[in-house]
């Protein structure tokens, strides 16, 4: 007997890489329009990790049936891949799938929040024409599924970005897209920070009376950073200067050089 995906399932392992397939050399799109416009074409398939039945590929003993039909255990192919993967065992193993599950899922989630950076295009970022933008007038914009409210008083942008529902990140930004504020929606603490090392021309780390550690970071093209973390290597403080983005998937701050306009 298998241990099949549900349909909710297969629906969740396809939404949570944006319907790609996640073979990164394949990274093919599974979805797209019938000819009956009330109807889709898929491609895609919901492939086991580990097998759904006794003697399939990859099959693990150790694996129960919930865990065999659970999200965890599932990979988001196209059709070729997810018949590929079974052609050939030692090299498409349970850790290489995995590995491809997660970096889809990854790759996924950039994409999703690549638009909310403040240095990358975003509805909010440096590039703001400020002289159109009314002092004490409400605007809205939706985009993606997504919300975003901004509200301008004096030299001072404030935002409130909802991503989904329930995920609401509030900040407020200067006219050069510093963040001058910001109100997470997730524990300080649960971020990092990531800082590219060719962006960098000195770390500085100061150890701090009450045990924590301070780490000033010089950056070419002006930016710079304060980031301040307590004895378990916990994020307490962040202050970038010159622009940065939140990715709240991967819970991250995202220093990158400056955009090329050519």
């Amino acid at each position: 007997m298998r241990d099949d995906f549900s349909l909710r399932t297969k629906d969740i392992l396809a939404k949570r890489v944006g319907f790609l397939c996640s073979n990164p050399a394949c990274n093919m799109p599974t979805v797209g329009p019938h000819s009956d416009d009330t109807k889709i074409t898929n491609i895609g398939v919901a492939a086991h990790i580990t097998a759904a039945s006794i003697g399939g590929p990859r099959y693990d003993p150790n694996c129960d049936e919930q865990q065999r039909s659970s999200v965890d255990n599932g990979l988001w192919l196209c059709q070729s891949c997810s018949k590929l993967i079974d052609s050939d065992l030692p090299k498409y193993s349970i850790e290489v799938l995995r590995d491809w599950k997660k970096n889809a899922e990854k790759n996924a989630g950039e994409r999703l929040n690549r638009q909310l950076s403040v240095s990358s295009g975003a509805p909010l970022n440096n590039q703001i024409d400020w002289e159109q933008i009314k002092p004490n007038g409400l605007y809205e914009k939706e985009f993606g599924g997504q919300r975003i409210q901004y509200y301008l008083i004096g030299d001072l942008l404030h935002f409130e970005h909802e991503s989904s529902p329930g995920v609401i990140t509030y900040g407020v930004l200067d006219k050069q897209g510093n963040l001058k504020d910001l109100k997470l929606p997730y524990p300080l603490s649960e971020y990092s920070v990531e800082i590219p090392e060719n962006l960098v021309l000195s770390r500085n780390l100061t150890s701090l009376p009450d045990g924590r550690i301070r780490e000033d970071v010089s950056m070419k093209w002006g930016k710079s950073a304060i980031v301040i973390r307590d004895a378990q290597n916990k994020l307490t403080d962040v202050h970038i200067v010159g622009g940065s983005s939140v990715n709240h998937v991967l819970k991250k701050f995202i220093v990158s050089p400056p955009i090329s306009h050519r």
